[in-house]
């Protein structure tokens, strides 16, 4: 009994170093692991990025032309951080104003350019969030007699992975 008792525990002890070298190793499963878990914070891997450009924003007051943001959080869950910068025309490098905006989940947030310091005139803007996806748009406006009015302006959109 004791015979059989040693030569059970022998044998388990065999087969119990034997699965450790017939496993994976453990660097590369490791380093599955520590992949995985950097993946889904979106830390350590190339970022996604959401992307809007407008070609033309106005805030023209002197011949009554006019511009406002409208962005909007699809989320129900996250705060989304909204950053970029509108050009005046004819601008030079540093004379872009900046875009910094967080959004509340469900948050649509209308952003009159003149709170963003446009002066009487007109520009372009670019506006990013790594966070996740968002909506952007532009409402024009004209308020003079002669020619009233508003329109909606469809940026272009795309996200660089």
């Amino acid at each position: 009994m004791k015979r059989t008792a040693i030569c059970l525990a022998i044998a388990m002890l065999v087969v119990f170093l034997s699965t450790a070298v017939w496993a994976q190793s453990r660097g590369p499963a490791a380093d599955q692991l520590v992949e995985d878990f950097y993946g889904k914070r979106t830390d350590a891997v190339p970022q996604v990025t959401y992307n809007y450009l407008v070609d033309l924003v106005s805030n023209a007051y002197g011949s009554g032309y006019g511009s406002v943001f409208v962005l909007t959080n699809y989320s129900s869950l996250t705060r989304n951080h909204i950053q970029g910068f509108v050009v005046p025309r004819g601008g030079y490098p540093g004379d872009e104003l900046e875009v910094d905006i967080w959004l509340n989940p469900y948050e649509v947030q209308y952003i009159n350019l003149s709170n963003l310091g446009l002066g009487n005139e007109n520009g372009w803007a670019f506006l990013s969030s790594i966070i996740q996806d968002f909506g952007c748009g532009v409402l024009l406006f004209c308020t003079t007699g002669s020619n009233p009015g508003m329109t909606w302006i469809q940026p272009w959109y795309w996200v660089q992975p």
